[in-house]
């Protein structure tokens, strides 16, 4: 939902006659909504459920800071494992 917003002040910024650092302001301001609403996705994601290490099937709530580093695939994040720290495509369950 912040990407909408974020795209309509970049076109408003490119398109429509104004300062530079008028320009500047939007662009920021826009950047920053989206990068404030995707951490809460993220504290929301890492919450709401448990994900199990491919290796030695331990369930765990990770970190915040795992999983927002973490690449991702839909529900699968590549992280490392808590108990036997081995990294490996970890899928969330329930």
């Amino acid at each position: 939902m912040s990407t909408i917003p974020f795209l309509i002040l970049c076109f408003i910024a490119s398109y429509v006659e104004m300062p530079t650092w008028t320009r500047i302001v939007l662009i920021v301001l826009g950047l920053a909504l989206v990068i404030v609403s995707g951490s809460f996705c993220i504290k929301i994601e890492t919450e709401a459920g448990k994900y199990e290490c491919k290796y030695c099937g331990h369930h765990y709530i990770p970190k915040y800071s795992n999983v927002y580093f973490a690449m991702h695939l839909g529900r699968t994040r590549y992280m490392a494992c808590p108990k036997c720290h081995k990294k490996s495509w970890q899928k969330k369950i329930a």
